[in-house]
Formats: C-alpha cells, structure tokens, sequence
C-alpha cells in the first residue's frame, strides 16, 4: 500500500500560509487574530462583500506557478461561530516538474458553528506536470464546509489536452468532536495509462469536485443538484450523499466534467449561492475578481 506523504517527509517549504480567524466578537464580524506567510505565499488584506460578518481573504501566489520540487504549507483555522471564504488571486499552474512533483499541504480547522467556504480558481496543469495536492480538513457537526476546485489541461504546442503527467488530489475529512474519519478522497490521474481507455473524461477536458459538508445536507439536496447539472447541457455530472457510521457529520460530494472553465465555475459558485441564501440568508458569491 502506498504510503501518504506528509509535510515532514517533504523538503522545506518554498511558501508557508497560516491563518487563524475568529467571530470578532460584539462587532459582529469575522477576523485573523493570528496571521504568517513566508516564501512564495502571501495573502491580500480582507474585505467583507456583504453584511452578514463574513470575512474573505484573498490567497496570492508571488512566484508565477508552481515548479518541480517546490512544497506549499497552508493552515487555516476557524474558530467558534466565525464565517470566512478564501480564494485565489488567480489560477494555480503547476509547470514542467523533472526534479520531481509539487506538493502542496492544505490543513483546515473548523470550530463549532463555523463557516467556511473554499473557493479557489482552477488549477492548469501544463505537460510533463506533476502535482500533490493534500487537504486534510477537522470540523464539527454544527459547522459548514464548501470546497470547490477545478483541474484545467495547460496549453500545449500540439494542442494536445492531457499532455501532464500526473494529477493527485488527496482529501481526508474527520469530524472534530470524535476524531472519527469521515471522507478520504483520492483523486488520481495519469493520462498516459488511461487516455482513450473507457470512462477517461470521454469527450470532455476539465473536471471539478465540489463538496459540501453541513448539518442541513439530505438525499433531498443531493437529488436537486443532481437535477441542476442533468439540465446544464455543457457539463456532465452526478452528486453522491456522503455519510458514516459513528458521526453525525453529513456532506456530499459533486463530480463535473466540461469543456471550459467557467462552465464549471459558474456551477459551482450558482450552488454556493443557493446554500448561502438557503441557509444564512446571505447574499450570492461575487468575488469581483475580474
């Protein structure tokens, strides 16, 4: 069995991101009471896009993209009844990696009535790409998590579309209040085992996962956004109830294939929207980035 890597095992960080956010108290709206960066990582001041208190930090890669070898080392931290979303600046691009494969590490903690949603811009794998990406993610059952990510091919001079090497997405969810171990996700692939086998992306060249994980998430909800992509005729998709013995933790996890980015941005961002309003009365996304 192939053993995780983790953060000790891995070189020194070429960029390093800890953040820590709280309710703000009285006034009402979340704030980072702790706050590192170091590297290639920064992060853009904050700004709150409605009023409901939430707090949203803008993640900011200096170096350009991620190169063979480099190490990336996130921690974020949400205490007790704050609200925080977090972004990107712009795309993740992982370039060539002959010195072996970017790692990043990604660790969320979520407090107890807590929101957090993870927002970030697509991540474009150019040929001979290899990326690690591992997000190890702790939170109550009273609390809110909403993850969106999408893996877009780079350009090629052959305008060929999976000409990287190897793309890993590991997610490990476990609930807080028991340690019990929710959802362990592995995302893998390799383009030159399964290109033109059966059940490769078919016809389609970008994926996405998004996944939420909220006290209110039914079979109920997972039916409508399935209903929602079966009637987007640009993206192919199905939604799966998440569930486990031993917690009482609820989530789902959405699948989608497409053939644009913003396709499955638009997705995904709509849904955020909709759990937003249905469940905080809060106003859509809009993160004005562009």
């Amino acid at each position: 069995m192939e053993k995780i890597p983790t953060l000790a095992d891995s070189a020194r960080p070429v960029g390093t991101l800890w953040l820590t956010i709280d309710d703000g108290g009285p006034a009402g709206r979340s704030r980072a009471t702790e706050q590192y960066h170091q590297g290639a990582l920064r992060i853009i001041r904050p700004h709150y896009l409605d009023d409901s208190g939430q707090v949203t930090y803008t993640i900011v890669s200096v170096g350009g993209g991620y190169l063979g070898g480099d190490v990336y080392d996130q921690r974020f931290r949400v205490l007790d009844n704050a609200s925080a979303l977090l972004t990107t600046q712009s795309a993740t691009k992982i370039y060539r990696t002959p010195q072996g494969p970017v790692r990043q590490f990604t660790e969320l903690e979520i407090g107890e009535h807590a929101v957090l949603e993870y927002l970030a811009d697509q991540t474009i794998a150019y040929r001979e790409a290899t990326y690690h990406q591992f997000t190890h993610v702790r939170l109550h059952p009273s609390s809110t998590f909403v993850f969106s990510e999408e893996i877009t091919p780079g350009w090629h001079p052959e305008g060929k579309h999976f000409a990287y090497a190897e793309m890993r997405l590991h997610t490990r969810i476990e609930d807080a209040a028991t340690g019990r171990l929710f959802l362990l996700d592995n995302l893998l692939l390799r383009p030159s085992v399964r290109l033109g086998h059966f059940g490769w992306t078919e016809e389609y060249t970008h994926s996405g996962q998004f996944i939420v994980v909220a006290p209110r998430v039914d079979q109920e909800l997972v039916r409508e956004l399935s209903a929602i992509v079966a009637a987007n005729p640009r993206i192919r998709g199905a939604a799966s109830l998440l569930g486990t013995p031993g917690t009482e933790l609820r989530g789902l996890l959405l699948r989608t294939l497409g053939n644009r980015t913003e396709d499955l941005t638009e997705l995904h961002e709509h849904i955020t929207s909709l759990l937003r309003e249905r469940w905080r009365g809060q106003s859509p996304v809009n993160l004005r980035k562009y």
